[in-house]
């Protein structure tokens, strides 16, 4: 390695580069004419074994840590550049940047690129509900600004350097999506993208297992607040959730309050809307395609924004109630034969609860609850899944079907058990089709539980 040590690379190297070519991608099975490609390793993956084959495809550049590999691409462009001086044919080849670590050059990459941008960016964090609020608040800023924000829930160490890389010059605002599941987290990502503002949906109990306490959560997703506090950027401000208890105390002058509860700048109520979450704001009222009452706190973050960047109520309301839920998030999808409610991309205990009471208030004659198990809980896992049936048990539903190992030996009436949502997919196939029920399919991502669907 240390004979290299004189070849590695620099970001601003690379940084000039993307300026021409401002399309990073790390999936070497979609490299496109122009891309530059990082070869990141993951658990199961090594993109350093696809790096020369992306060049092949067109990539504008490539940027690896593997010794070997380079040592190969020097290999290839000494042969390649003798039968160019013995031909006098030149073919155009990508850029090889060879480095310490791709992972760690794409983070820096993203950051020396937001350094140079004056767009306001805006962090949004918190157990449940930040995809479908980033994306409430992008349906909104995006009628008055240009705007970007995270793609999916690209919310990691590799997802936040890739969003604010999207991010072009012209960009007036950009919401940025951020995850974890490990202590100290949101700090580092916030030390990547420096957020203007900062909101958090609320705090709870997922990913626990990774936490180990519920206070190791909050003082991590609280690093998104400290960010902002500390940024000293003229445009700082917090959006804080003065319902939610860890929050509503968090102290700093250029702050807005909004609540359902308790009081504040912004209270909202919600509104019985046979089932879909409506909210009633300043005299407005906004009805969604959102299924829960619990998205009226999304719905009033995006609202609240809203207002803040100077947005009429009127519009605010028009872009809320245009948003079409997707991706298994509260997501409504009419079979031949059921009315589904995908709720599926991800479960904790908070979120369960609020799926099932927003569920079991809904009307419909008959509904049933297909619910997968709730993963990285750790040491409470047991009790939480007992809390979930507990709760279920106590609710007029037709049936109830639970999924995962979790829940093995916790069903009662009316409730079936299977290991997977593969062995229920395939029972459901071979039993007599259900038909006219409206279906709850909730559980974390692992339990693949949106495979059903196509048998119901």
């Amino acid at each position: 390695m240390e004979q290299h040590n004189q070849n590695y690379s620099t970001v601003e190297q690379i940084y000039d580069l993307y300026l021409c070519y401002p399309h990073i991608s790390t999936d070497s099975r979609n490299i496109k004419q122009g891309d530059v490609f990082f070869a990141l390793r993951g658990e199961n993956f090594d993109g350093n074994n696809f790096a020369l084959q992306a060049l092949e495809q067109g990539a504008a550049a490539v940027v690896s840590d593997s010794v070997q590999v380079f040592e190969k691409y020097l290999e290839t462009e000494r042969r390649v550049s003798e039968t160019e001086r013995r031909y006098g044919e030149t073919k155009r080849r990508g850029i090889f940047f060879f480095c310490r670590d791709s992972l760690q050059m794409l983070q820096e990459l993203a950051k020396y690129h937001r350094n140079r941008l004056k767009t306001t960016i805006i962090g949004i964090s918190g157990t449940n509900g930040k995809t479908t609020t980033k994306e409430l608040i992008y349906s909104v800023l995006s009628s008055a600004f240009k705007t970007r924000a995270t793609a999916g829930n690209l919310n990691n160490h590799i997802g936040v350097p890739l969003t604010l890389l999207s991010i072009t010059a012209d960009t007036e605002v950009a919401i940025v999506e951020m995850g974890a599941n490990h202590p100290g987290e949101i700090a580092f990502l916030c030390s990547i993208a420096r957020p203007d503002m900062g909101i958090l949906t609320n705090i709870g109990t997922a990913h626990i297992e990774g936490f180990k306490s519920r206070e190791n959560i909050i003082t991590t997703k609280k690093a998104l607040f400290e960010s902002v506090k500390n940024s000293h950027s003229s445009k700082a401000h917090l959006f804080v959730n003065q319902d939610d208890e860890a929050l509503k105390d968090y102290d700093f002058e250029a702050k807005t309050t909004y609540s359902l509860v308790n009081t504040s700048d912004y209270k909202g109520r919600s509104i019985d809307c046979s089932g879909y979450a409506s909210l009633w704001i300043e005299d407005t009222e906004i009805q969604s395609s959102l299924v829960g009452s619990y998205n009226c706190y999304n719905m009033l973050a995006a609202y609240v924004i809203g207002r803040h960047f100077g947005i009429a109520k009127d519009q605010i309301r028009k872009s809320i109630e245009q948003y079409k839920p997707a991706n298994q998030r509260s997501q409504i999808l009419k079979t031949r034969s059921n009315t589904l409610i995908l709720d599926c991309y991800n479960a904790n205990p908070s979120s369960c609860r609020s799926a099932i009471e927003a569920f079991a208030n809904m009307k419909a004659e008959r509904k049933m609850v297909f619910m997968g198990a709730m993963r990285e809980l750790g040491e409470v896992s047991e009790q939480e899944h007992k809390n979930c049936v507990e709760l279920l048990a106590g609710k007029d539903f037709e049936q109830v079907i639970l999924v995962g190992k979790e829940y093995r030996g916790l069903q009662r009436e009316k409730m079936r058990w299977f290991e997977t949502s593969q062995e229920l997919a395939d029972t459901l196939s071979a039993e007599p089709k259900i038909e006219g029920c409206t279906i709850l399919i909730k559980g974390s991502r692992t339990t693949r539980m949106e495979i059903v669907q196509d048998v119901l």
